[in-house]
C-alpha cells in the first residue's frame, strides 16, 4: 500500500457509508465553506515508521508505517431539533466507523487500524456539529521501485 492508496481507501469507506465529502480541502471546520449536511473530511497528519515494526513484517521490500488522519464528520443544527441533532450526528459516527473497520476491504486486508477519541463541538454561532476523530492504519509500505 501506498500514502496515497491508504487514503483513497479511507474516502471509499466514508463515501460508502453514504457521507458527502467536503467540498473545502480546510474540511469541514472551515467556517468560510459551505458545510454540508452528514459531511466529512479528512486530512493526512502523518506517516512514520510504526513503533512495532516486527508485527506483521513486510513480505517484500519495504517498511512497516502507521498512517495518521484526523476524519471530521459535519452536521447542520436547525433550532427545531432539540437533541436530534446530536443523536443524528452519533449515529453517524457509529455508521462511520463500522464502515471504516469493515472486512475484506483494503483498509482491513494486511493491515491494522487504530480509532482515536471522538470529540464533539458546536461551529458557526451553533449552527454546526463537528465530531473529530484520528485514525491510524498500519501498513507495509512498499519501496521497491
Amino acid at each position: 500500500m501506498t500514502p496515497g492508496a491508504c487514503l483513497t481507501a479511507v474516502i471509499a469507506r466514508l463515501v460508502a457509508a453514504g457521507l458527502t465529502q467536503a467540498l473545502s480541502p480546510l474540511g469541514v471546520r472551515n467556517q468560510t465553506n459551505q458545510v454540508i449536511d452528514q459531511s466529512f473530511s479528512v486530512a493526512p497528519v502523518s506517516v512514520a515508521p510504526s513503533p512495532s515494526p516486527d508485527r506483521s513484517k513486510a513480505t517484500a521490500a519495504g517498511v512497516r508505517v502507521e498512517q495518521v488522519f484526523d476524519i471530521q464528520l459535519g452536521h447542520k443544527v436547525r433550532p427545531t431539533d432539540g437533541l436530534e441533532a446530536p443523536s443524528t450526528a452519533l449515529g453517524d459516527l457509529h455508521t462511520t466507523l463500522k464502515y471504516l473497520a469493515a472486512g475484506n476491504t483494503s483498509l482491513t486486508q494486511g493491515t491494522s487500524i487504530r480509532f482515536g477519541p471522538a470529540t464533539m463541538e458546536y461551529a458557526g454561532s451553533g449552527a454546526f456539529l463537528i465530531q473529530s476523530f484520528s485514525f491510524t492504519v498500519t501498513y507495509n509500505l512498499t519501496l521497491v521501485i
